[in-house]
């Protein structure tokens, strides 16, 4: 069935449930042997007593239900992405933060680390309500009460992951780091700190934190690299649609600086324009009210960008939800959705004007970004002034 719009949401959740509730139900022993991508989910609702939860498939290429690089790579809409996540059980445990169960612990820490999906033995209690759809979390199916768990096989851990989980002494931030740059995919390691398998004080954090946590940490890792590169000299544009989400880059001439500005037109007919978060050289000292996780995971892809350049600039990012993107994927889409349009070299386009007149033949929407957005107003004030 092709999803074209939220209406038809109700019918493939109900179909995809069915389907999974009814091969469930089929397990009388209350065991099941099932595959995990691997993938996690550390809820935040009562926090510090939490939901601790495995996802698992019937489907033996389990990782295709967790691969976002993969996704974007090879070209899966809104529509067959969302099917296949609710196809995914989330068979969770309540776990107190402060004193969490080591050996189940344990078992899912070493699920999470490992470096191809894995066969898995589920205790199943009863089937729960319903999934979750959610801007920062990829969505899943039905949950289930889990009462114990097993790995089937040997697990196999990459040696950048395997040396963080088992020094002690290494900083949570410096782990981070240092798994980023070992080539391990973000993904995988906002759900490494999630589970608490790094850092000095380890313990487990709600994934939807820990997803953002990573996505600040590295940036900010990036930032310090970033400002030591001599500036652009002339401005650049980029633009491009992924998933639904339609993003429009202006590198403009300068030191470092960000702006993310958000747009949306879910419905098609009422076009909502949110406030935008910035942030000049000098950072933020709080977290950002407005485009929440989405500015954290934009601005690392910007990063990426510049640092392939070898030069800082002041960079303004308009975000324009379309109706295409009809449901919330996780703060992931926009990540993966900046990097694909920045892959390729931006327009240049000269001067500050050019790069505005350019910037807005390419937006969908008439949002009038030029007279919103904090970094445009400072640099036009900046010229004004060097008139006198």
């Amino acid at each position: 069935m092709k999803i074209t719009n939220i209406k038809s949401l109700y019918s493939e959740i109900k179909k995809n449930r069915n389907a999974v509730e009814k091969i469930i139900s089929d397990v009388r022993t209350g065991n099941f042997e099932g595959f995990t991508p691997p993938s996690t989910l550390i809820g935040a609702f009562n926090y510090p007593r939490v939901s601790v939860g495995v996802m698992f498939t019937m489907d033996q290429s389990a990782y295709l239900y967790d691969s976002p690089k993969y996704w974007v790579k090879n070209g899966y809409d809104v529509s067959k992405i969302f099917s296949m996540r609710t196809l995914l059980v989330n068979a969770k445990e309540l776990i107190n933060v402060k004193k969490p169960n080591g050996k189940f612990i344990e078992s899912i820490s070493f699920a999470t680390m490992a470096k191809n999906d894995l066969a898995v033995g589920l205790g199943l209690s009863k089937i729960g309500a319903g999934g979750i759809v959610s801007d920062t979390i990829a969505p899943h199916g039905i949950t289930a009460t889990l009462s114990s768990f097993k790995i089937n096989e040997n697990v196999k851990i990459e040696k950048p992951v395997e040396k963080v989980y088992y020094d002690r002494d290494l900083r949570a931030t410096e782990g981070i780091t240092y798994l980023y740059e070992s080539g391990i995919d973000d993904n995988k390691i906002s759900k490494i700190l999630s589970v608490g398998a790094l850092g000095i004080s380890r313990k487990l954090v709600p994934t939807k934190w820990s997803i953002t946590a990573v996505d600040d940490i590295l940036g900010k890792k990036l930032i310090d690299e970033i400002k030591l590169y001599n500036t652009g000299d002339e401005c650049f544009v980029r633009s491009g649609t992924v998933l639904g989400n339609h993003f429009t880059f202006i590198f403009m001439t300068g030191n470092w600086s960000f702006e993310l500005l958000e747009a949306g037109n879910k419905d098609g007919n009422n076009l909502l324009i949110g406030e935008s978060d910035y942030e000049l050289f000098d950072g933020r000292k709080e977290y950002v009210s407005n485009t929440a996780g989405a500015y954290y995971a934009i601005r690392l892809a910007v990063l990426e960008k510049l640092k392939k350049l070898k030069r800082q600039f002041s960079v303004l990012v308009i975000r324009e939800i379309t109706p295409d993107y009809f449901v919330p994927l996780g703060v992931w889409v926009v990540r993966e959705g900046a990097r694909k349009v920045l892959d390729s070299d931006p327009e240049r386009v000269g001067e500050l004007a050019n790069a505005i007149k350019t910037a807005k033949k390419l937006t969908i929407y008439p949002i009038d970004f030029d007279r919103r957005s904090k970094l445009i107003y400072q640099k036009e004030k900046q010229n004004k002034l060097t008139d006198f």
